[in-house]
């Protein structure tokens, strides 16, 4: 590729993955791969706005490379935004580093009102990645590499190769920054960059570029699957629930997929689960009978169930809320849940669980989740019955008892378990002059 070549070849990246380069936030640190973001996106006409984060970690270096990058926005006629941060001491630096510049990032594009922040990873950051997961015993996730677009952030050199941005900026005559940390072989990805790709590269010429490659396609192969294990992912009030039956038809990859599809619907952000985790999550599917949880990370629970389905679901006890029932319909703890008054009692219709018909007279009823010592007096059984030991019998899952709502009377007595028992007290018979029909369902 000729130098002057670079700044269309940028833009047909960005039209392929739907990058909108006109209004952003371009991460420039100086170095040569995001000082060739600016420029290629200054003479492809964009708008950019700049935020530099200085580090602290190099002293008077870091301070220079501050400078630099405010000369170079200056002399291109763009916004510039320098913050600093403070790590302290502690290990994972280049890592906590990353976050923090992202979290800077993410705010100072809010507060410009852009939508899109750039980065200058490019074809060589995507080969370094997939070689240190591939090393890791990554699975395809890990293999795909660093994705074009991510939410928000956008990579729009990630095509180019390290050489053709160095040959670019020559090109120009433009200067950038040396960060001698990345000459030394401290870390990991420096490492891989000056020892393993140029051996790469000396064997099979246009290696960093022909991984990048293998990363995007490995990276379809992921979407395609990802879809797939999403079609059996039941959204279902807060929970992402994966029937054992329909799962145990896929094959096993696909399985695995499911269970970090369901992770995802919770905690869309968070690192995908590791393999152990996964196996067992799906372990839990396996025992038939009772109820089995396991903690996962970023507080999200699993929860085997009979062998009927694997629930995941935030950690946090539900709240100890109450709503009043009347006419109409509300949505209460992930149910939706219709109330209105009809003329009679209709038995077929009474006999659904899903339905319930109240005297109206003993109300007015609420809505609340069910309680250890809840107590009712369930319709023709002549005595009274736990609440939660009522569900027990009916095969309610053990972590679900305490997320199911009951509708009580006044004075707090409980008239329906949802789904389950009526209370013989709130029943109706000939003396009703008021039938209250409520109908339930899950909120999905």
């Amino acid at each position: 590729m000729r130098p002057e070549d670079f700044a269309g070849a940028v833009r047909l990246t960005a039209e392929r993955y739907g990058m909108d380069l006109g209004r952003l936030l371009a991460l420039v640190s100086g170095g040569p791969d995001s000082v060739a973001l600016l420029r290629a996106l200054v003479e492809l006409g964009g708008e950019p706005a700049v935020l530099h984060v200085d580090h602290g970690l190099r002293g008077d270096e870091s301070r220079e490379d501050a400078e630099f990058v405010r000369s170079l926005c200056e002399w291109l006629g763009v916004r510039c935004e320098v913050r600093r941060l403070s790590l302290g001491e502690g290990s994972n630096v280049q890592e906590r580093a990353r976050d923090e510049r992202y979290r800077l990032a993410e705010a100072a594009a809010d507060e410009l009102g852009v939508p899109t922040i750039a980065t200058g990873h490019t074809a060589d950051d995507v080969a370094e990645s997939v070689l240190i997961n591939l090393a890791r015993g990554a699975g395809l996730r890990g293999l795909s590499g660093i994705p074009p677009v991510r939410g928000r952030l956008a990579r729009p050199l990630i095509e180019r190769s390290r050489r053709e941005v160095l040959d670019y900026l020559s090109a120009l005559g433009q200067p950038y920054r040396t960060d001698p940390t990345n000459l030394t072989g401290k870390y990991a990805r420096n490492r891989v960059r000056l020892e393993v790709l140029p051996v790469l590269e000396e064997l099979y010429p246009g290696a960093a570029r022909n991984l990048a490659r293998a990363a995007a396609l490995a990276r379809e192969d992921l979407e395609v699957l990802e879809e797939l294990a999403a079609e059996i992912v039941e959204r279902r009030s807060g929970e992402a629930v994966l029937p054992a039956k329909e799962l145990s038809k896929l094959p096993p990859a696909l399985r695995r997929y499911a269970v970090r599809c369901a992770y995802s619907v919770l905690l869309p952000g968070a690192p995908p689960l590791s393999s152990v985790l996964v196996e067992a999550v799906l372990s839990l599917g396996a025992k038939t009978e009772g109820t089995r949880t396991l903690d996962l990370p970023g507080g999200v629970v699993a929860s085997g169930r009979a062998g009927e389905e694997i629930s995941l679901y935030p950690a946090e006890e539900p709240k100890e809320e109450r709503e009043e029932l009347r006419v109409g319909e509300i949505v209460f703890a992930g149910w939706k849940i219709s109330a209105r008054e009809v003329s009679r009692y209709d038995p077929a219709d009474a006999s659904r669980a899903e339905v319930a018909y109240l005297d109206a007279s003993k109300g007015p009823y609420e809505v609340r989740l069910a309680r250890e010592g809840d107590i009712i007096r369930p319709l023709g059984l002549g005595g009274t019955k736990k609440v939660l030991r009522a569900m027990m019998d009916r095969k309610v899952p053990r972590d679900l008892r305490r997320r199911t709502p009951v509708a009580v009377g006044v004075g707090g007595e409980v008239a329906w378990i949802f789904l389950g028992e009526l209370g013989e007290g709130f029943k109706v018979d000939e003396a009703t002059q008021r039938v209250l029909r409520l109908e339930v369902s899950r909120v999905s």
